[in-house]
């Protein structure tokens, strides 16, 4: 499994997508979890593709970390996939979809929230979780 996420200057993000990629080793401690990402963060995914597939493996799942079908949904993921699937035929890559409207991505907010703040009281509480816009109506 290759965790892709956007990246950021913030060496914080890093380390957050790190813990989480140990959380998913820690519960299933057979599965190869590597993370990557797409921008202003190391390593990048094609870098890492590469050495999943110089390992020998013979398949890969590639899970983007990101809240919608933006432009890194749309263009950036499938293109760096579609590249190393070129460069490395013996290497079969899927894609996974992206987190943006699971159910389980609210829980995991309000559960959070619930961790910083105490016990959430009102079943009728909502949370908005906000991320950068896009020119693609759909995303």
């Amino acid at each position: 499994m290759v965790a892709v996420a956007h990246g950021s200057r913030d060496p914080r993000s890093a380390a957050t997508v790190a813990e989480l990629a140990d959380e998913v080793r820690r519960q299933h401690p057979g599965l190869d979890v590597r993370v990557s990402f797409l921008d202003l963060s190391a390593p990048r995914l094609p870098d890492v593709l590469a050495g999943v597939a110089a390992e020998g493996h013979r398949r890969a799942v590639v899970v983007p970390l990101l809240l919608g079908h933006a432009f890194h949904a749309r263009v950036d993921v499938p293109g760096e996939v579609a590249k190393a699937a070129r460069r490395h035929p013996q290497l079969a890559i899927t894609t996974a979809g992206v987190l943006g409207g699971s159910p389980l991505l609210e829980a995991a907010a309000l559960d959070r929230l619930a961790a910083v703040t105490g016990p959430l009281p009102d079943p009728g509480l909502g949370v908005v979780l906000a991320a950068i816009g896009s020119s693609h109506a759909p995303a």
